[in-house]
């Protein structure tokens, strides 16, 4: 204690300090809490825009320097791109979606919906082939006996169904938005990657100065290596169906998407449509329909090293997780978001574990 200060006129001071510093995190708290919600509307856009723009960076890079510098040209043609390969592929599912869907409709309110008779060999497969016929069956013979067997089993399936296909379309319309935003993002790249630099080692410390590059690379894996993969998958199976005139081809590619984005794979569903094709196409068309279906379900074994490169960024574990619970908390929008948002974490929380920077 300094001559002449009292122990009571350090406790004000002490006192008063504590004071300025829990009104200082109050008003800070308020502004950052009247932000959030304010920002709130645009977050989810917000958060694949940055998704988009990361991943995108090292091409508009590339494309920069063709084109002499001038990075808004390049921002505006990867916009360009990216609206053609991947909101089409999306809108085409969804549109045949909800098309099979109003059919579906349409054919349950006549009475006529049901599928085909199995065939007695059904009978014959192994260890199910009695179930599976008996349920085959029961569907054949009308929708309307089907649902009076087994009411609250359907009755859920078909709610979860509507849920998914309704998330499915609104994370197209965020899908389109988020492109936009990204090419915005991309033409101001640069002080963007500064900024979130300094912010980043800010928050890190001078430990994991590596933790802006490693989150980059992370996020590029991520969407190229999972997302890009799955997108893929399921445009190609979606075409084989289509062109095989599958029933409800559409609704069965967006199957394959979220099977293929949860590391589930798509083979739950090429096991179906080999089975119905075998029973009721001709040979030809099954095996054709076989071959391709197979060739699309095997395609990620070949595409993911390749995309991916050294290592993948995160456990199936991890990713599975990130995108099932993101699907949970914000429908068909956070399948994706949800893998790489927990994937990146995993990343850093590893970094920040091992208390050396990350190579």
């Amino acid at each position: 204690m300094e001559k002449g200060t009292s122990p009571a006129s350090s406790r004000r001071i002490n006192t008063r300090e504590v004071f300025d510093l829990v009104m200082q995190l109050l008003v800070v708290g308020l502004l950052i809490s009247f932000s959030y919600r304010i920002l709130e509307p645009f977050i989810t856009p917000l958060v694949w825009a940055a998704i988009l723009a990361i991943t995108l960076y090292p091409l508009q890079t590339r494309i920069t320097r063709y084109l002499g510098g001038r990075r808004v040209v390049s921002a505006i043609l990867i916009t360009l791109l990216c609206l053609v390969t991947l909101i089409v592929p999306l809108v085409l599912i969804g549109s045949g979606t909800v098309t099979e869907i109003g059919v579906l409709r349409d054919t349950f309110q006549k009475g006529q919906l049901g599928l085909p008779t199995p065939s007695p060999s059904v009978k014959d497969w192994p260890l199910f082939g009695e179930k599976i016929y008996d349920l085959w069956s029961k569907a054949s013979s009308g929708l309307g006996n089907f649902l009076e067997a087994y009411p609250e089993q359907v009755k859920s399936v078909a709610s979860s169904a509507l849920g998914v296909l309704a998330s499915t379309g609104k994370a197209i319309v965020l899908l389109g938005v988020s492109i936009l935003l990204s090419g915005v993002l991309l033409t101001y790249a640069e002080p963007l990657r500064e900024f979130s630099t300094r912010f980043v080692r800010r928050l890190s410390g001078s430990l994991h100065n590596d933790l802006p590059l490693l989150a980059a690379v992370t996020v590029r894996k991520v969407v190229k290596g999972i997302v890009g993969v799955a997108l893929i998958q399921s445009v190609l199976a979606t075409i084989g169906m289509a062109v095989a005139g599958i029933p409800g081809a559409a609704i069965w590619g967006l199957a394959c998407l979220f099977l293929s984005v949860v590391q589930i794979g798509i083979f739950p569903v090429v096991i179906g449509v080999v089975i119905y094709a075998w029973q009721y196409d001709t040979t030809s068309t099954a095996v054709l329909l076989t071959i391709w279906m197979l060739a699309v379900g095997l395609v990620d074994n070949i595409l993911k090293p390749i995309l991916l490169g050294k290592g993948a960024p995160a456990p199936m574990l991890v990713v599975f997780l990130g995108s099932i619970g993101g699907f949970l908390l914000s429908g068909f929008v956070g399948l994706f978001t949800g893998a790489v948002i927990l994937s990146l974490a995993y990343i850093i929380f590893q970094s920040w574990l091992s208390d050396t920077p990350a190579q």
